[in-house]
């Protein structure tokens, strides 16, 4: 079952209004048993196919990070959470980072970024010659409530941005 947005967004609407009070009293564990969850009856995969050694590879994260000194935060006080993302060079370091989400224990994270965006580990890889080209660009994502406007307005964006990066295999770490 692909993701319905007609029946998505009434139920989101309706989570919204219903959740609010217990989201700004931080009733996370109540709203999150009322969220529309979508379930789809089978998962669209894509068995991966070709060399690592010949493919162009980029990383991208849902742990929320930005480059602290560049770029704005995720919006982390919304019911809807952020759907913009960020993007992060391959030479990015960890004073670099800040963290913006809440609904993750952060203290690995700010001890070692790979845990949640091995970047580095891709870059040695790429050093090693395993994987034919890291891209210079790859992304971060923060937490999203509001899965109608990331399927319609961020995801078909990020997409084109991949593409024209010549990316064969976007490695997704998921928080």
């Amino acid at each position: 079952m692909p993701f319905d947005l007609d029946a998505f967004e009434p139920a989101y609407k309706k989570w919204v209004a219903e959740s609010l009070p217990d989201y700004r009293a931080g009733n996370m564990k109540e709203i999150i048993k009322k969220y529309p969850f979508v379930a789809p009856d089978d998962i669209p995969w894509t068995a991966y196919n070709g060399q690592a050694s010949d493919q162009t590879f980029a990383v991208a994260t849902t742990g929320g990070l930005y480059l602290k000194d560049s770029q704005p935060r995720f919006d982390t006080e919304s019911i809807h959470g952020d759907v913009s993302y960020r993007e992060i060079p391959k030479t990015v370091r960890q004073e670099d980072f800040g963290i913006a989400h809440k609904h993750y224990d952060h203290s690995l994270t700010e001890q070692d970024f790979n845990i949640v965006f091995p970047i580095q580990r891709f870059v040695e890889l790429d050093a090693e010659g395993i994987i034919g080209k890291l891209t210079d660009t790859h992304y971060s994502f923060s937490y999203v409530n509001d899965a109608a406007s990331l399927v319609k307005k961020t995801v078909p964006e990020f997409i084109s941005r991949i593409k024209a990066a010549g990316v064969d295999v976007l490695f997704l770490v998921p928080v």
